[in-house]
């Protein structure tokens, strides 16, 4: 079966010396694609106004709104990114709503300098929203103040891949490009493995190879590193050694949730938007190991994937639940040519029962890389796929408020951390069904989620989070969570929306969302359609695979 994987030559695509044009995807669903739904389309955009009108009146310039004490709130203590503006502005155009397009953007090019970004930020947060966001409102509009400002934050993220491996590290001063001083050697695996896809893009849109050099760098290194499991890293890893890290409990958590959930994402998001079949291969690999490993099946009948810990086996005792694919074996060694050597420690995942509302992006994630490869098991990943967006329906449905917490008690979807954010991941995953199936059911889970958010998380001035989704308010202040997270427009309210618009409003053959949700062309469309700028794939680095750099500070 691998081996059918990796001669993979499934669609449409040339090769033109070392530049790669792109998978050029069929149309998922052909027929049908005009089908909108105009009157909740419009509820959407009212609750996308009230939110930046809340913004805009009482937090205008800041990141954040706090909607219920009306204040505004920033990430650094005296800088602002604009999460808030940047986030919303691929949302505000695609619902066409220009004069707050048009202000947002003004707010943005005029005030927004990372020159004066003189503290420590999270590399990872400023590229999945402000550089995913820029982009994607560079892609949609084309104005290349905008594509000018992403190259300049790109800049200066730059040096955050200066280590001895290549990998970056989590925080940096935009201002003078150094380190935190207190900055781990300890990264989280979504950190390193959400860069790739903004990156990538940038590079084929300028024409400069440097952005996806040193972000793929990334994804070379990490196949060096001696797995336990196929595919599935741990949640920790040493940037500047090429192992995982050195706590023994960090190193062997492993999970498609808060920790994890993009690395994998981006892996299949980068094979969709360049064609390149290693990412594909990658994520395959992955993806048949989360199934194989870390899908249980309840005593109720619904799937899930908890959190998981890989151990040795013999090494303690054996987590006495079934996986969910019976007939796999889930102590796995490395590659098949050493499987049956005796010496070769093996290992397995034992469960733990918790359920994250980030892992509910897997519905959505597996059901796009098996309609978009169909090869391989696929089928199956399919199936785990659907029923994710079923298991992730439910913990909604089972609420008081009908809104998910942020964890449940993945064998019985009794709420476990119940407080909810205003979180994207269940919509995601029913937009992404929406648009594969065209089954009504999806439409109708969106319409029900949307009411209760409207209904429990609606204030005077925005929309705020809940303390406890299982426990109904009498009022907005009461069990409120004081905050409008820009995500909530930058995801949430934008795949509500694209859920009730026709197929061919951002395209899932013409475009891929990063991990915030913010479109971005694919390679043969939108502004990617120029392929003397392509990137080639791999491109040339510095230092070889698998060796360090001699790097002074």
């Amino acid at each position: 079966m691998r081996d059918a994987i990796m001669r993979r030559n499934m669609r449409d695509v040339t090769y033109n010396s070392s530049v790669y044009h792109g998978l050029n995807l069929p149309l998922f669903l052909a027929t049908g694609r005009e089908s909108r739904d105009q009157e909740k389309m419009d509820f959407v955009k009212q609750m996308m106004i009230h939110a930046w009108t809340g913004y805009k009146e009482f937090a205008w310039g800041y990141d954040d709104l706090n909607p219920i004490s009306q204040t505004p709130w920033n990430w650094y203590k005296n800088v602002t990114l604009l999460n808030t503006p940047v986030d919303a502005l691929d949302t505000l155009f695609i619902m066409d709503l220009k004069e707050e397009y048009a202000e947002a953007k003004q707010l943005i090019l005029e005030t927004l300098d990372f020159a004066n970004i003189s503290q420590h930020v999270s590399v990872f947060e400023t590229n999945i929203r402000i550089l995913g966001g820029l982009l994607a409102a560079f892609d949609l509009e084309g104005d290349v103040a905008l594509l000018n400002k992403s190259i300049e934050l790109a800049d200066r993220l730059l040096p955050a891949f200066d280590t001895p491996t290549g990998i970056p590290k989590s925080q940096i001063n935009l201002a003078t490009g150094k380190f935190a001083i207190y900055s781990s050697s300890s990264v989280i695996l979504a950190e390193l493995g959400t860069l790739q896809l903004e990156f990538q893009y940038l590079s084929d849109i300028t024409g400069n190879s440097i952005y996806a050099q040193k972000a793929l760098y990334v994804y070379e290194q990490m196949q060096t590193i001696k797995m336990r499991i196929p595919g599935l890293f741990p949640e920790y890893l040493d940037v500047d050694k090429l192992e995982y890290g050195e706590n023994p409990f960090l190193i062997t958590k492993v999970s498609v949730g808060g920790m994890a959930d993009s690395y994998y994402e981006y892996l299949l998001k980068l094979w969709l938007s360049t064609g390149e079949e290693k990412y594909f291969n990658m994520y395959y690999t992955a993806a048949q190991s989360i199934a194989e490993n870390m899908v249980v099946k309840s005593d109720l009948g619904h799937l899930y994937i908890p959190t998981g810990f890989v151990k040795q086996v013999g090494a303690a005792p054996r987590d006495p639940r079934p996986p969910y694919n019976s007939d796999a074996t889930t102590a796995k060694a490395g590659d098949s040519s050493t499987a049956e050597t005796p010496e070769v420690p093996k290992y397995y995942v034992a469960h733990d029962f918790t359920f994250e509302h980030l892992a509910c992006f897997t519905g959505g994630m597996m059901a796009t890389g098996a309609l978009a490869s169909r090869e391989g098991n696929w089928t199956h990943h399919l199936y785990i796929a659907s029923e994710i967006t079923e298991t992730c329906w439910k913990m909604y449905n089972n609420s008081a408020t009908g809104i998910g917490s942020e964890s449940c008690d993945g064998k019985t979807l009794s709420l476990y951390n119940s407080r909810y954010i205003l979180r994207p991941e269940a919509v995601e995953s029913l937009f992404y069904f929406w648009r594969y199936t065209h089954n009504q059911i999806y439409r109708d889970r969106a319409w029900s989620i949307a009411k209760n958010i409207e209904k429990y998380c609606r204030d005077e001035t925005g929309y705020h989070g809940l303390e406890n989704a299982g426990i109904i308010p009498t009022s907005s202040e009461l069990n409120a969570i004081d905050r409008q997270e820009s995500f909530f427009l930058a995801e949430t309210l934008k795949y509500l929306y694209l859920i009730f618009t026709d197929d061919d409003t951002i395209p899932l053959e013409k475009y891929v969302f990063n991990t915030e949700a913010h479109p971005l062309s694919v390679r043969g469309h939108g502004r990617r359609k120029d392929p003397s700028k392509f990137t080639p794939l791999p491109p040339a680095y510095d230092v070889a695979v698998g060796q360090l750099r001699n790097i002074t500070k």
